[in-house]
């Protein structure tokens, strides 16, 4: 690599306004500090399935050297993906799985559906295996957010008495969670609990059950461990958050082995675990007893 730079395209799927998307690219950015050979360039699709695919042409014309790629739609990303093959551009993808290892050189992700699992047992164990649980979900095309309600529901498969009562489209973002959890709460006279899918999610809940005057009401769980989740978690708002960590540095480390001719894992699989309030969790068993 000395003496040329290396033109690395970072596409995720939403980049502006969603933290732990922020901490991504920070994570990338620090672990590239002293490797100025390497010029990242980063676009947004905002969400959009279709924007993310034309982004991905344009970097593929453009003939950068390298893709870091967060997919929303694994169909259309792979589609897109088998265009870099072609021209033996070498692929990370990070965070969800797009089913088609021969397309990327590394996967660096955390196991989705595990976590769904362990909220979901989470729930059985403080609710006494019965209740009214709520799900707010991410993007519903990728992978993360149709691993994570999968795992949910397995775990709650075992305990008939703890149902979903309803579900909400919230698209990783606050904003929308507000207004569609806002929504929920008019449909629904009793909420125990809420699955939301990242902490965005889950404060926009909580904020939306305050605004009612029902936030004491239910317990509400988080992806992500963001400081700002950890804070609510502390001061027993936010029930639980489950840490999802950042792919960024163990994408930089398969990004510089590729660059250097080197092997690199071809898949890594990040490890999670939850912080959760005691207080909180506790005061909701209190006050479901009364």
């Amino acid at each position: 690599m000395p003496g040329r730079v290396s033109r690395v395209a970072v596409v995720l799927h939403v980049l502006e306004g969603l933290p732990w998307s922020e901490g991504v690219r920070r994570s990338i950015e620090s672990a590239l500090q002293l490797h100025p050979e390497v010029r990242l360039e980063f676009a947004d699709p905002k969400g959009d399935a279709a924007e993310q695919v034309r982004i991905l042409d344009r970097f593929l014309a453009a003939k950068v050297d390298a893709l870091i790629l967060l997919p929303i739609d694994p169909l259309r990303t792979r589609a897109a993906l088998r265009r870099y093959h072609q021209a033996d551009i070498p692929v990370i993808v990070i965070d969800n799985d797009i089913g088609a290892p021969e397309l990327y050189r590394s996967l660096i992700l955390s196991d989705n559906r595990r976590i769904g699992q362990e909220a979901g047992e989470l729930f059985a164990e403080v609710m006494g295996g019965s209740g009214y649980l709520v799900e707010i979900r991410g993007l519903i095309e990728t992978p993360a957010a149709v691993d994570r309600s999968a795992g949910f529901r397995e775990a709650l498969a075992s305990h008939p008495d703890l149902r979903i009562v309803d579900e909400c489209i919230g698209s990783w973002l606050y904003e929308r969670a507000v207004k569609e959890f806002s929504l929920a709460l008019a449909r629904q006279p009793r909420i125990d609990g809420v699955f939301a899918q990242n902490d965005d999610m889950a404060r926009g809940a909580l904020d939306a059950a305050a605004q009612a005057g029902r936030e004491k009401e239910m317990l509400v769980v988080g992806i992500d461990a963001l400081p700002s989740a950890i804070r609510l978690v502390a001061e027993g708002r936010q029930a639980a958050t489950f840490l999802n960590p950042s792919p960024g540095k163990d994408a930089v480390y398969a990004l510089l082995a590729i660059l250097e001719g080197e092997p690199c894992l071809p898949k890594t699989l990040l490890r999670t675990w939850p912080y959760q309030s005691n207080a909180r969790i506790r005061a909701w068993q209190q006050a479901r007893r009364r």
